[in-house]
């Protein structure tokens, strides 16, 4: 009996793990069920949104292969053709973004849209043809067309360049840039020209469908119209002619930004010469435009004069030019320039003060710095002009030797007139001009002089043949002997009869007879020169010969007067 109740309860235990057991399992398969649809789900939003692209990233990630732009494209001016990728944006909900290139056969394929042609067609034409298309389909939303990158084209550049032949350039380039890249030196030997023959005015554009233009770099520079200087396109061919540099060319000169010789192409008028030498200065006078043309027929030079009001408003003086007119701007005289001297040494506020040409005294500079300090040495003070502009002294030089000099001479000439180029003194006694107030040495000043003021020093220098040399005190009225006593006296080498006083303004070497000692001078006492005997033996001999050479004579004399 109790077999039978226990074998009934293990029967019920069994019944009832049986039931969890299926529930358990319904649930787990329930839950991994679940588990991978959601995975699936979010897999395939995974999937549908990588194929899709991200717009900001798109907008933000830089394209490659972009050229160095002058600035943003203009879409009235571009032309795309085949390789230009546009970015074209359908703002639904979700937007639709996408990134496309223009097919070989010049038609852009937009997805769920269809294909479109646009070869040939402005930027802008472009774009309104897409969106057209576009809105067929979508009628709600605002769709964008954007150029991304421009294509690689291929053009033809022949004539008078260094490297003739076919070029890969970006449809944002321009002519100018395809020349400047056929004229480049490289490792391959290059056609022989001479730059100045190459044209840069007539310069002859073919488009593919046969058209022709004529591109003129400088005018472009002058004027930023793009006519003279459009951008590429594909199968260009560009052809630069030759000219005679001498021959095809016009002048303008005087009160315009840029002086020189111009090439002439035919119906150039007045008013192209002085845009291609960028207007005209401050000081131009615009009612002085002078126009010289030699008269072939009169075998002479006409002159005429215009006025550029009355040209720039349809005058019938703007005539065209021919070959070797030559225009002068005729110019205001400006004195308004930055004339200044500097102003050195002992004064209370040294540095740069500007003067006004021919009108500036150097009182007037004088009393601008504060006067001068209590240590100033107005007898060592000097107003010193550069007479010789840098670039000119080497001519100056060689006019220098025209003059007859002896060559005793000749060196001293050469050092004094270098001297003279380079840091030419004014004769200005300052001590009469503050102390004295004696007009007379109050002169007008000159762009770039300097005033130099130096130090007191309360000493001479004594150097050379002395026992002692160096800076003995400066006692006014003492002579050279003084100094030279109170620096140990003569070595038993000195030349006592050749002692030079040195003037420390002027550097200037006099004797002792021809100047009177000021602070801050120099006394050099030179030396003995050291000969050798063979020398005195040498001018002993000279010696001796002289002196019979005139004993025979006056012997002679004797016995002709016998």
């Amino acid at each position: 009996m109790r077999d039978g109740g226990e074998k009934m309860r293990a029967n019920q235990i069994l019944r009832v793990w049986s039931s969890k057991s299926i529930v358990l399992c319904l649930f787990s398969l329930f839950s991994l069920t679940s588990l991978s649809y959601a995975q699936w789900t979010m897999d395939s939003k995974n999937e549908s949104q990588s194929s899709k692209p991200d717009i900001k990233n798109l907008l933000q990630a830089p394209a490659t292969n972009v050229p160095a732009l002058e600035g943003p494209v203009d879409p009235d001016k571009y032309y795309i053709g085949p390789s230009d990728i546009l970015s074209v944006n359908i703002w639904t909900s979700p937007p639709l973004n996408f990134s496309l290139t223009v097919t070989p056969e010049g038609t852009l394929i937009v997805p769920t849209v269809g294909e479109v042609r646009v070869a040939d067609l402005t930027l802008s034409a472009a774009k309104k043809k897409i969106i057209s298309e576009i809105k067929k389909k979508y009628l709600s939303g605002d769709p964008s067309v954007t150029l991304l990158n421009p294509r690689p084209i291929t053009v033809t550049v022949t004539g008078t360049v260094r490297f003739p032949g076919k070029y890969v350039f970006h449809a944002t380039d321009r002519i100018d840039k395809v020349i400047t890249e056929a004229d480049k030196i490289r490792k391959e030997e290059p056609k022989y020209i001479d730059e100045r023959t190459q044209s840069k005015r007539n310069i002859r554009l073919t488009r593919r469908n046969g058209e022709q233009y004529r591109v003129d770099i400088p005018k472009y520079y002058a004027s930023k119209n793009d006519q003279w200087n459009p951008l590429l396109r594909e199968g260009d061919e560009i052809f630069v002619p030759r000219i005679e540099i001498r021959k095809n060319v016009f002048g303008v000169y005087g009160g315009v930004n840029v002086e020189g010789s111009f090439e002439l192409v035919e119906g150039d008028s007045l008013l192209d010469a002085l845009e291609l030498a960028y207007g005209f200065t401050p000081q131009a006078k615009k009612d002085s435009i002078v126009l010289y043309r030699y008269n072939v027929q009169r075998g002479r030079q006409d002159l005429m004069v215009f006025d550029f009001n009355r040209i720039r408003h349809g005058s019938p003086e703007n005539f065209s030019l021919l070959l070797g007119d030559r225009i002068v701007v005729q110019q205001y005289p400006d004195i308004r320039e930055d004339y200044h001297v500097w102003v050195e040494g002992e004064v209370k506020f040294p540095g740069i003060y500007p003067i006004t040409r021919d009108s500036t005294k150097l009182s007037s500079v004088l009393a601008w710095t504060g006067g001068i300090t209590e240590y100033a040495s107005l007898s060592a003070a000097e107003l010193v002009r550069s007479a010789v502009p840098l670039d000119e002294q080497k001519l100056e030089r060689i006019l220098s030797q025209r003059g007859s000099v002896t060559p005793e001479d000749s060196a001293y000439y050469i050092l004094e007139s270098e001297l003279r180029m380079n840091r030419e003194v004014v004769n200005v006694d300052f001590s009469k001009l503050l102390l004295n107030h004696d007009m007379n040495e109050d002169i007008y000043l000159q762009h770039g002089d300097r005033i130099i003021i130096p130090s007191v020093r309360k000493t001479i220098y004594v150097f050379g043949q002395v026992v002692s040399p160096g800076n003995v005190p400066y006692i006014r009225g003492k002579d050279y002997r003084y100094y030279i006593s109170n620096a140990g006296g003569f070595t038993e080498k000195a030349r006592t009869g050749d002692v030079m006083i040195i003037k420390r303004a002027t550097r200037q070497w006099l004797s002792p007879k021809e100047t009177e000692i000021e602070e801050g001078d120099y006394v050099w006492i030179p030396k003995e020169p050291e000969r050798s005997f063979a020398y005195y033996i040498n001018t002993f001999s000279q010696a001796a010969a002289v002196i019979t050479a005139a004993v025979s004579i006056a012997l002679l004399a004797i016995q002709l007067r016998k």
